[in-house]
């Protein structure tokens, strides 16, 4: 689950009434898991010293606590106090009286000063500055100290949040914001987490359960993923007395004498996601390859050697799902023949690639599209359609906006792709890897979402249970692949039958 701040809030007093615990047993808790995970993964003792810096919240309480328990370890841990007004949190003022208390000799405790605080690169740095609470930029003091940490080459702990981010909006990159090592966050993944404009701020993320209930609210206050359980809840048993028949009849509109492997890789994964019957519609310099690389797949041949100009659908009664888009160009005829084709398909249609870009450049033609379509466009693609947008937050209201207005579902993909639905729900999908993002993935993905509408899946189940089996091939694949590096769109639908297996596991 995405939690915005509020409804974080409202976790940690739920869970509190619940628990009947105080705010000040949380951050124990808080404070000892991360201790805990530190320890565990990165031997602090190996480190010069560990300085923690604590601001004057409930964060720096956090701090405070981490602290403590490495202090209690006999590791050498200089607390550093960042606090401008010198007011406190109760929670903060017991915590440092705690500490206080101690009184070890591998423990220093002093007020922030640059000039008598050194940073060598082999010391670990806490950053318990600031947590969820933030609403205005760090200036003066607090900006000083930020930009003590980020110029030191020590190893940075952020703890929840990255002290001087905004976890519910974009934060401009001329904030002062700590560029952590890692960040060490509490249950929820936070909305500036998924935006890839933090990737530098927020490092390696971590996300430590502490228990935390979820809050009944709503108002767009939670963001859910899309989890394992939610995907085993779409997916169908498969009838012992199935046949072809029962699994749809897909069509799919792709390539041309430029970009002929699109069409073959979202063929193959249309039949691999279980479409029952596929015929692939192409134009004729490329529909004589398609049987010696995909057999089980009919063709339909375009009148035109080089790229898609009509098609006749009246000689497919029986299709139930249709795609367009994976390299089939833009030239004025195969512009035309989707506008015509928009008119005539009555069921939800995928689009991708080419068919985006010509629809970018015919924006009334968006009005026209079946309800329920699935688009699925990467960032370049959707600024063309929904015009530039000022940063990641920006595009995701854009998104959810776009969706509404035309009724359709929208894929943005990337990191945590975003599932905008026509009611105006989000959801951010939690499979895949850098690796997926090499030619072709697109295409495999189109040929899923066609495989499972052919199905019979709706559209909205299609797209969730699509883009999280197409992220999750791409993780298997890698383990085939050996690296990153050498991930191949064809490795991804190889794998989406390990996918499913994993699913029904």
């Amino acid at each position: 689950m995405i939690l915005l701040s509020k409804a974080i809030r409202k976790s940690e007093e739920f869970t509190m009434r619940n628990e009947s615990i105080s705010s000040l047993d949380l951050m124990e808790r808080a404070g000892t898991e991360c201790a805990s995970y530190i320890f565990q993964h990165f031997e602090p003792a190996g480190f010069d010293e560990i300085v923690v810096l604590c601001g004057p919240g409930n964060n720096g309480g956090d701090g405070l606590v981490i602290a403590r328990l490495f202090a209690q370890q006999r590791l050498p841990v200089k607390v550093v106090l960042c606090n401008e007004s010198g007011k406190t949190s109760t929670e903060f003022t017991e915590n440092l009286q705690r500490l206080r208390a101690l009184s070890l000799s591998n423990l220093i405790i002093l007020d922030f000063n640059e000039a008598d605080l050194v940073l060598s690169p082999n010391t670990l740095v806490v950053d318990a500055l600031f947590g969820i609470g933030l609403s205005k930029p760090l200036k003066g003091y607090y900006a000083e100290i930020v930009d003590f940490i980020n110029s030191s080459q020590s190893f940075c702990i952020a703890i929840d949040v990255p002290s001087g981010l905004f976890i519910d909006d974009h934060t401009p990159f001329t904030h002062k914001v700590v560029c952590a090592s890692i960040t060490l966050s509490f249950q929820f993944q936070k909305l500036a987490f998924v935006m890839p404009e933090n990737s530098n701020r927020i490092g390696e993320l971590v996300v430590l359960d502490i228990g935390l209930q979820i809050p009944e609210v709503s108002d767009g206050q939670i963001f859910p993923f899309i989890e394992p359980e939610l995907v085993r809840q779409i997916l169908r048993p498969i009838p012992q007395y199935a046949h072809k028949g029962v699994f749809g009849h897909a069509m799919l509109i792709a390539g041309s004498r430029e970009m002929p492997g699109a069409a073959f890789l979202a063929a193959h994964a249309a039949l691999r996601a279980g479409a029952g019957k596929l015929t692939v519609h192409l134009p004729s310099v490329v529909a004589a390859s398609l049987p010696v690389s995909l057999p089980e797949a009919m063709v339909d041949v375009d009148p035109h050697d080089d790229y898609f100009t009509s098609i006749n659908l009246q000689n497919y009664p029986f299709v139930n799902a249709l795609a367009i888009g994976p390299g089939i160009g833009r030239n004025p005829k195969t512009k035309a023949a989707l506008s015509m084709l928009i008119d005539e398909v009555q069921i939800p249609m995928v689009l991708d690639a080419d068919a985006l870009n010509i629809l970018a450049e015919n924006k009334t033609w968006l009005a026209y599209l079946p309800a329920g379509s699935i688009l699925t466009p990467h960032p370049k693609e959707f600024e063309r359609l929904a015009g530039k947008a000022e940063n990641d937050f920006d595009r995701l209201e854009k998104a959810k906006y776009f969706a509404k207005r035309y009724g359709i579902i929208l894929i943005l993909k990337g990191c945590h792709s975003v599932v905008a639905m026509p009611d105006g729900n989000l959801f951010f999908n939690n499979t895949g890897n850098p690796g997926m993002a090499t030619a072709g993935s697109g295409d495999v993905l189109t040929g899923l979402l066609l495989g499972l509408l052919a199905r019979g899946y709706q559209p909205e189940e299609a797209s969730l249970l699509g883009v999280y089996l197409h992220g999750l091939a791409g993780d298997m694949a890698v383990e085939d692949a050996e690296s990153m590096e050498s991930l191949l769109a064809s490795d991804i639908y190889k794998n989406i039958g390990r996918a499913y297996r994993k699913m029904r596991s």
